[in-house]
């Protein structure tokens, strides 16, 4: 609670007093007062009054100061409902207190005693009087309304600050909570003075609510420290107002704190140590949490670098030494992490080793080759990569190692300088039984011929070729041979160890190619032929065009499009050798298929198809043809329908080609020549017919023009005229129509019906002559209660009410229309249902 000093008016003053009561989000409507009364009394005791302050605005609030160590912190929402008056007080020496008192407050605080949920609230605030001279002042108010929830067991940090509208100085306290009110009398109208201290649970107590680790500044209103065990807190600070050194009053607020346990979420996390000595500048890479602040002590005596970059990045050390590397994470965090590690610079260490021996057949010997310009080598370690082995290790400078098996081997050495300087290098070896290399593979060569045969390998060797049969330079790796007939050829390489590897190469002589090509055949003109050879070796080919001498393909298969009877000749040669065959494609036209012309139909007529261009035919679809493979077929489609052709010949072209033609049906022809009417005895009627494009009614007695959709009529006798109409293409479509004449203009409507289900007189309908409207015919029982309803012409009633049938008896109708003068008309009457 505060206040404001507003003016002096003769010898009163006037206040505003403000209460703000803070209140739980899940709070029911009816826990929230819509008033709240504050009580004044002089500062001697006496009571001044009791006034009544209506809640103003309801703010709610979220928590906003979350230790960014806690996983999933709990949902902390509050409201705060304002409640202000204004008070006119008269001047007084030692001025006046204002209280608020409500029950109660929530139970399961950690440190009050609320179990029982009868601790309520003592709020209040003192008016200095004349004596001090202080009688116009403004209380201070604290104005920062953030939710808090700190981690349990780790520092934290909360500003209670308050301001103060005069500039007063303000000296900060913890103090003590009040209690105020009771179950019975929850929100008294008369509140007394801060009297009964809330009950503390040990060990806190009101100037340590939330432990003796905590403490406010008293010149900020910082609280901070460690925080006590998750619970819920009640924390009261008093803010005592000072001007010129003179105490004008307090201000007190209380607020709830939630500390929550704390999963670490922060790690920091590098290489402990960096021990490379490749140069004075060192790649420091960060593996810890991403998203924070990471502040790097590199020892070397250089300002701390911070950065929120997770990337490697280069520091620079200018002498050689050993140094002490600290990383801080999310330094101003309460859940910051930090970790050393330990940094040699000492360049430069140069690692390598050297090999020699790779075959299983005698030891592989190993050399370190390292250097090192500071210090010497303290440890060496090689692993020869024998996986299923743990003994497969050596600490000597110059080892060996014998590999029973060939394979892949990774091989490292491990080294460290008396300076900690530290390195390891890997190499893979390839160990082997035999020496590795390559040869010219199985060939052949024509008998005039001579051939150069290649070995090679990566390793240094001799080579040896047997048997020395027609050879030259047997003892290379690239002899020269001229064999008669058909040899096996076998080098040996040795290489420097005495390893020993051989390869066998099959030499096919050829005194004679063969080659055939395709048999002559006859192919349809347009169709992709392939022309493919049967050889019996690994020759060159050349396919030429007999007629034009052109080549058209240098490969064993060949895929070519002939526009002519042609033949096509195969050229294959080894070296020296060659042979030839040919093939000769004759071209025959494809059938000249064709099913005629697209035609159109009436529905229900049949059409004759007849197609042309071969000598076998095959019609699709052939639900609706008389004769599928026959050339001609009748067909009687009922909807449009596209047939196709199939058509081949015995000409030679294998190949069917189809052709297809459209018979497009006009549908029914909806001819409508008007519903049955009833007509005024003795005037013109119109006809009014549909349907088609052109028209013909017959007989012609009484018509003003038989051919056109709507004639006048002025016979004067029942009669019934029959029309034809056609459709563009000429398709026909009839129907008739039946005209009654009777005297009117009038509406005959019957006085009974009997809806019995007959077939006679089921249906009650009004018979509207000379009317050109119907607008309603409408049936009611004789209590008005509507049961029927239409506009619809000779639509009628069935003697059915919601569902079920009408009972017997008598029932109004009334019906409305237009008649030929465009008048309106309307009749009305009773009829008798019967059944």
């Amino acid at each position: 609670m505060y206040y404001n000093f507003l003016r002096a008016e003769g010898t009163d003053n006037v206040y505003q007093i403000t209460l703000k009561l803070f209140i739980r989000c899940d709070a029911t409507p009816s826990q929230i007062d819509p008033e709240a009364f504050v009580t004044i009394y002089h500062a001697g005791g006496s009571l001044v009054g009791s006034y009544q302050f209506d809640r103003g605005s309801l703010q709610r609030y979220g928590a906003t100061d979350i230790d960014p160590c806690i996983v999933n912190p709990p949902t902390v929402c509050y409201q705060i409902a304002l409640y202000s008056g204004t008070v006119k007080l008269p001047a007084s020496v030692n001025g006046y207190l204002a209280t608020f008192q409500r029950c109660c407050r929530r139970t399961g605080l950690t440190n009050i005693f609320s179990n029982n949920n009868d601790v309520g609230g003592t709020y209040f605030t003192r008016i200095p009087g004349t004596a001090s001279g202080f009688q116009a002042n403004n209380s201070p108010r604290f104005d920062a309304e953030r939710g808090a929830i700190v981690c349990a067991q780790n520092r934290f940090r909360y500003n209670f600050a308050a301001v103060d509208p005069d500039g007063d100085s303000l000296v900060y306290s913890f103090s003590t909570a009040y209690t105020g009110g009771s179950q019975s009398d929850p929100k008294p109208v008369t509140s007394g003075g801060p009297g009964a201290t809330v009950s503390y649970n040990s060990p806190f107590t009101a100037d340590q609510p939330l432990g003796d680790k905590v403490t406010i500044d008293p010149q900020t209103g910082l609280i901070s420290g460690i925080a006590p065990r998750s619970g819920l807190y009640i924390v009261t600070v008093s803010a005592h107002e000072y001007r010129n050194g003179v105490l004008i009053g307090e201000h007190r607020k209380e607020f709830q704190f939630t500390v929550e346990s704390c999963v670490r979420q922060v790690t920091a996390a590098m290489p402990d140590k960096y021990a490379d000595c490749d140069g004075y500048t060192i790649n420091f890479s960060n593996q810890s949490t991403v998203g924070k602040e990471y502040v790097w002590d590199f020892g070397d005596g250089s300002a701390p670098f911070s950065t929120t970059d997770l990337s490697t990045f280069p520091h620079t050390y200018a002498t050689q030494g050993t140094y002490q590397v600290k990383l801080v994470v999310d330094p101003n965090s309460s859940c910051g992490d930090s970790t050393y590690a330990t940094v040699h610079v000492y360049p430069f260490l140069r690692p390598s080793f050297n090999s020699a021996g790779l075959c299983t057949t005698q030891p592989t010997t190993f050399t370190n080759t390292s250097t090192n310009d500071v210090g010497n080598f303290e440890y060496l370690k090689w692993d020869f990569g024998e996986a299923s082995l743990q003994h497969d290790t050596s600490n000597l400078a110059a080892s060996q190692w014998q590999y029973t098996q060939p394979g892949n081997y990774v091989v490292k050495l491990f080294m460290r300088t008396e300076m900690g300087c530290e390195r390891t290098i890997t190499d893979t070896l390839l160990i082997y039984d035999k020496p590795p290399f390559t040869t010219t593979g199985d060939t052949a060569i024509c008998h005039l011929d001579a051939l150069q045969l290649n070995a090679q390998s990566s390793l240094a060797g001799t080579y040896q070729w047997q048997p020395l049969y027609n050879i030259t330079g047997e003892n290379t790796a690239t002899p020269v041979i001229t064999p008669r007939v058909d040899t096996t050829y076998e080098v040996t390489f040795t290489d420097q160890t005495g390893c020993v590897n051989t390869k066998k190469i099959f030499i096919d002589v050829k005194d004679e190619l063969l080659v055939t090509a395709p048999a002559d055949s006859v192919i349809c003109t347009g169709d992709p032929i392939s022309l493919s050879a049967i050889v019996d070796g690994p020759y060159a080919f050349t396919w030429t065009d007999l007629d034009t001498r052109q080549i058209v393909g240098t490969q064993r298969s060949q895929t070519i499009v002939p526009v002519r009877s042609t033949q096509y000749e195969i050229l294959v040669t080894l070296g020296s050798c060659f042979a030839r065959d040919s093939v000769f494609y004759k071209l025959v036209d494809p059938p000249a298929a064709y099913a005629g012309t697209d035609a159109t139909i009436c529905h229900g007529e049949s059409i004759w198809l007849e197609a042309s261009g071969g000598a076998f035919y095959s019609w699709s679809p052939a639900g609706t043809l008389t004769s599928p493979r026959q050339p001609r077929t009748l067909a009687w489609p009922e909807d449009t329908t596209t047939y196709t052709v199939t058509v081949t010949d015995t000409l030679g072209c294998p190949k069917p080609v189809t052709s297809s033609v459209t018979v497009n049906v006009v549908p029914p022809v909806p001819a409508f020549a008007g519903n049955d009417t009833i007509v005024i005895k003795g005037r013109p009627f119109q006809l009014n017919g549909s349907g088609g494009y052109t028209y013909q009614w017959s007989p012609a007695d009484g018509l003003s023009d038989p051919n056109i959709p709507n004639p006048v009529t002025t016979i004067d006798r029942s009669f019934t005229y029959h029309l034809k109409v056609y459709t563009p293409e000429g398709c026909l479509g009839e129907d008739d129509i039946n005209l009654r004449f009777m005297a009117g203009p009038e509406i005959y409507v019957p006085n009974a019906f009997s809806p019995n289900g007959d077939g006679l007189n089921d249906v009650f309908r009004p018979l509207p002559v000379g009317i050109t409207k119907l607008d309603y015919f409408r049936v009611y029982n004789r209590w008005g209660e509507l049961v029927f309803s239409t506009q619809e012409y000779m639509k009628g009633w069935d003697g059915r009410q919601r569902g079920g049938q009408a009972a017997n008896g008598t029932y109004v109708w009334v019906v409305g229309g237009l008649n030929e003068t465009g008048q309106m008309v309307e009749y009305k009457g009773t009829v008798t249902l019967i059944r």
